[in-house]
């Protein structure tokens, strides 16, 4: 899903990058007043776990790449405020180092996989935990936030692709099946990885869980995970 430069217009590539500073000053802004000292060392860890697993990836048709995102399980632990910014960091040094994913296209990646990648899965969970705050909603939100998170960030990312036909080569229709299709298997992968994470958390370190995320104003409190059985 990381893309590269000379894929997308420098018109597009300006805009993602106003809407994704927008997001990231917020996004620190509210983190700043919330995390606590519990959250810094999860949020190190996951970091360098979703780096990790973001280099595996393999190219698609459409002119792009599929893996796991890692977006669903750090706003689910952290509030995606929080998981923007681990996955900025995460793109960031890719982008450098690796050469996965491109500078001028920086700011519609971490749209894509930074935004769209945790605020779906904390929106859907959230919505969950809001009818009934208990272990088998915490699951279930969390598989399904997972699935369309990954799903939301493969449809971004194909339309930013579409968009920007002639300088990309394929136009919507291509490059958002491809995107769509692929992310749709991978998305079932990411919700079991996140069922896999949240269960371990769970058993072992259900305060983990408990601990105040930096969410939406628009949510207000993140209904506590481990309420209820």
């Amino acid at each position: 899903m990381h893309i590269p430069d000379g894929f997308l217009t420098l018109v597009l590539c300006a805009v993602m990058y106003a809407i994704t500073i927008l997001f990231l000053i917020i996004a620190f802004w509210r983190t700043n007043r919330i995390l606590s000292e519990k959250q810094i060392p999860l949020m190190a860890t996951l970091t360098a776990m979703f780096f990790t697993a973001q280099m595996m990836n393999y190219p698609i048709i459409g002119g792009t790449t599929a893996h796991l995102l890692g977006g669903p399980i750090l706003a689910i632990t952290l509030g995606p405020y929080a998981g923007l910014i681990s996955m900025t960091i995460i793109l960031l040094i890719q982008a450098l180092f690796f050469g996965d994913g491109g500078v001028l296209t920086f700011g519609a990646n971490v749209f894509n996989m930074g935004v769209v990648g945790t605020f779906i899965p904390f929106l859907v969970l959230f919505a969950f935990l809001k009818v009934k705050p208990n272990r088998n909603s915490l699951l279930i939100g969390g598989f399904l936030g997972a699935f369309l998170g990954d799903l939301g960030a493969a449809v971004a990312a194909g339309l930013e692709l579409g968009l920007s036909y002639p300088t990309f080569p394929y136009g919507v229709s291509i490059a958002l099946t491809a995107m769509v299709i692929h992310h749709s298997i991978i998305g079932i992968i990411e919700g079991v990885a996140t069922l896999v994470i949240l269960l371990t958390l769970h058993k072992a370190r259900p305060d983990l869980l408990s601990l105040k995320r930096v969410a939406p104003i628009i949510t207000g409190d993140l209904p506590p995970l481990m309420e209820g059985k």
